[in-house]
């Protein structure tokens, strides 16, 4: 054949190394070929598609991108080596049921050879650890096709004797191949900023030749990923089976950065730095440009000692993103939004609790000790001076500022707050002090709920005003005729949220609750009982252990005494024994306690938990619609095609009650009232047909209490049981 047509062939291979195989994995994008494709452990955007389907799981809104890539121009042949490609990534649910991905990739060489690829991809949520650790799981499938074409030199085989040889075999052979494989991979979050990524790719070595076998070579890639608002640093090995036969092994060291401005969007850069078997040697650098919900990428990648006379490899892509803005995006706005202020002089900076950046001096640094004195002695003009003085001695220090200014605010409103408080000024106080030490969430969570204590306060109201503005996020100010209390308000919140199976929102709420009031017993008794119904027994056990250290009341002792028992049993069997269930906890609240009255009807959903929450919101908005849905056939009683309830009704908090003495159950039986149990079945099957299964399971509970051998009850419980959405930990 002609020289011409050997190199074309040659071609094929395209890495930065020789020797390489079909359907070689060139990255996708430009953003990911910027950081040298060391994107394992990193992989949030749509392209994970390609370097690690358990990506898909973080996105949180639908994307769309389009690349085209251009490999190694300048080459003497003129050859045209080009990659396009489309992605698009559906987060189901909000990303609660997983991300679907779809993506189509074209490579050719000239009109010579063409590949194309086809992914079909899933990740989602596979675990996650009550301190926020997850572990996310991906598959990618794919329809693997390639095929070229035919030149002159197909019927005009040459030889040593000249080119009349007749027609080639291997040329004028079938020109097409199609197959289908595999990618699987894994994501580590762990709660800070660190990632781990595991990918396996070609996991089921398709064979792709076309005269004789060629299997593609299995790659496993594994990689560390640090990432914060603006920065990502990421480190990557890359290993598969060499065609000249042992193992090859890449390592690749990549950087991130971000630059955003105030009225012009983000700017970025990227880079990286890889090295590894057969000589492998690349640098790449990468820019981008997001403004509003469109991102574009460029990448450039140059081999260094293998590919010779290249003017290396040139990627573009375009993006879109879709929907509401994220958590990231939120934060990143008021981030700027507070510089902006700074830059026009609208007021002092008190930092910001989400951002390394911005986030105001600590108290605990050692050479603030008198500070500190002062501000858990609450004397909060005392401790400004204090460190006012402090600055004026050293360079000014931004951080130190912030923590100044922050204390200038609590000492305007509270100069002096030393000596006994109350309940009420022990909560407002916890604000303030939260406020100082820079924890925005907690300290807008105390204030809400010091407000609702004392709703006509108009100075502390003045104080939450001012701290809103301060760190950029919203409290909670229920309305005067609210019918809850805001513990009940927030447990309210934890039954809605739980039957929306949002259980990261139930843990943020139930730990919330426990926050506000540790001296409240009957809180800590229903959370205890919260967790109870939600399965996750060893933290009923660990609320209920606590209110027993605070209850005085001798009955209330001898129940919790009987809850954690039960719990503890539970935990002894991995949950699947049915041990006599126990008898409802009192509700009489201790002083100072503010408790609104407990009703059996009603079910919606409130409003979100505070805002600066990054994955749970407050709002000012009210209650919402219940979800209708069929009611479902309960044998004995006729369930409504579709139940609502009005919005503002309050909820039955739901406490698991434990079934009555043998030697007791025929007199109570005797004396309850069979429409009792009519109607509370009624309610059960009304709420369980709205899926509000922990409503639901309170009324066949109390239907238990009144006649344990009820049948229907016991079966509608084992429903529940078996259909309700639960997460239970270790």
């Amino acid at each position: 054949m002609k020289t011409s047509w050997l190199q074309a062939a040659l071609l094929l291979a395209l890495a930065a190394r020789p020797a390489a195989a079909s359907f070689e994995d060139l990255g996708a994008g430009a953003r990911a070929p910027g950081m040298g494709n060391a994107f394992t452990a990193l992989a949030d955007d749509v392209y994970a598609i390609y370097y690690n389907p358990a990506g898909l799981a973080q996105l949180e809104r639908p994307q769309f991108s389009t690349a085209y890539s251009r490999f190694y121009m300048g080459l003497s042949d003129g050859s045209d080596l080009s990659i396009m490609q489309l992605a698009y990534a559906q987060p189901l649910k909000g990303g609660r049921a997983g991300t679907f991905g779809t993506a189509w990739q074209r490579f050719g060489a000239s009109s010579l050879y063409s590949e194309q690829t086809i992914h079909l991809s899933y990740g989602r949520l596979l675990w996650q650890r009550d301190s926020g650790s997850r572990l996310l799981g991906g598959l990618n499938f794919k329809q693997l096709k390639h095929s070229f074409g035919r030149p002159p030199e197909a019927t005009n085989a040459c030889g040593a004797g000249g080119c009349v040889n007749g027609d080639d075999p291997v040329l004028v052979g079938n020109n097409s191949k199609s197959t289908f494989d595999a990618d699987l991979g894994f994501l580590y979050r762990f709660p800070r900023r660190i990632q781990l990524g595991l990918a396996a790719h070609h996991i089921m070595r398709p064979d792709v030749g076309f005269g004789a076998p060629e299997k593609l070579p299995m790659s496993l890639r594994a990689g560390a990923a640090y990432k914060s608002l603006w920065l990502s640093l990421m480190a990557e090995m890359r290993q598969e089976e060499s065609p000249v036969g042992g193992q090859d092994r890449d390592f690749i060291l990549a950087g991130e950065r971000i630059f955003p401005t105030l009225t012009s969007g983000q700017f970025g850069l990227r880079g990286s730095m890889g090295f590894g078997s057969r000589d492998f040697q690349q640098l790449s650098v990468g820019l981008s440009y997001r403004v509003n919900k469109i991102q574009m990428d460029y990448a450039f990648l140059m081999p260094l000692g293998t590919v010779k006379g290249t003017q290396g490899t040139h990627r573009v892509s375009f993006g879109w993103h879709f929907g509401a803005p994220t958590a990231d995006d939120e934060i990143s706005k008021e981030l700027l939004e507070q510089a902006r202020q700074l830059r026009e002089g609208r007021g002092p900076s008190y930092g910001y609790e989400y951002a390394d950046e911005l986030r105001p001096h600590s108290i605990e640094d050692p050479q603030l000790a008198e500070v500190r004195r002062l501000i858990e002695g609450r004397l909060y003009r005392q401790a400004h001076e204090a460190i006012v003085r402090l600055i004026q001695n050293q360079t000014p220090n931004p951080p130190l500022v912030r923590l100044a200014n922050r204390l200038e605010l609590a000492s305007y409103y509270y100069a002096d707050w030393s000596g006994p408080l109350n309940h009420w000024e022990n909560v407002a106080n916890s604000a303030v002090y939260n406020f100082i030490k820079g924890r925005d969430r907690k300290a807008i969570l105390k204030g809400s709920y010091a407000l609702s204590l004392s709703r006509n306060d108009a100075k502390f109201d003045r104080f939450l005003t001012d701290m809103e503005a301060a760190v950029g996020l919203k409290a909670e100010r229920l309305p005067p005729d609210h019918p809850r209390s805001f513990v009940d308000e927030l447990l309210f919140r934890v039954e809605a949220a739980n039957s929306r199976q949002e259980f990261e929102t139930v843990e943020i709420l139930l730990q919330d609750i426990l926050d506000l009031d540790q001296d409240n017993v009957t809180a800590i008794e229903r959370v205890g009982s919260m967790y109870y119904i939600l399965g996750r027994f060893q933290n009923a056990v660990n609320s209920w252990e606590k209110a027993l250290s605070m209850e005085t009341r001798p009955a209330e002792i001898e129940s919790l005494r009987h809850h954690i028992q039960v719990a503890r049993q539970r935990l002894g069997s991995g949950g699947a024994a049915e041990p006599a269930l126990p008898r409802e906890p009192g509700l009489a609240a201790p002083a100072g306690a503010s408790r609104a009255p407990i009703s059996e009807g009603g079910a919606g959903q409130g409003p979100a938990v505070p805002a600066g929450a990054s994955r749970a919101p407050i709002s000012e908005g009210g209650a919402q619609p219940p979800i209708v849905t069929p009611a479902p056939k309960v044998q004995g009683a006729a369930a409504p095609a579709a139940v609502t309830e009005p919005a503002q009704a309050a909820p039955a908090v739901v406490r698991p009650v434990r079934a009555p003495r043998p030697a007791q159950a025929a007199t109570q039986a005797s004396r309850s009232d069979p429409r009792d149990v009519e109607r509370l079945f009624q309610k059960g099957v009304e709420h369980y047909a709205r899926g509000e299964y922990l409503q639901a399971t309170a009324m066949f509970m109390r239907i238990l209490q009144i006649d344990p051998q009820n049948a229907q009850a016991r079966k509608a419980l084992d429903r529940i049981e078996n259909k309700a959405p639960r997460r239970r930990t270790p």
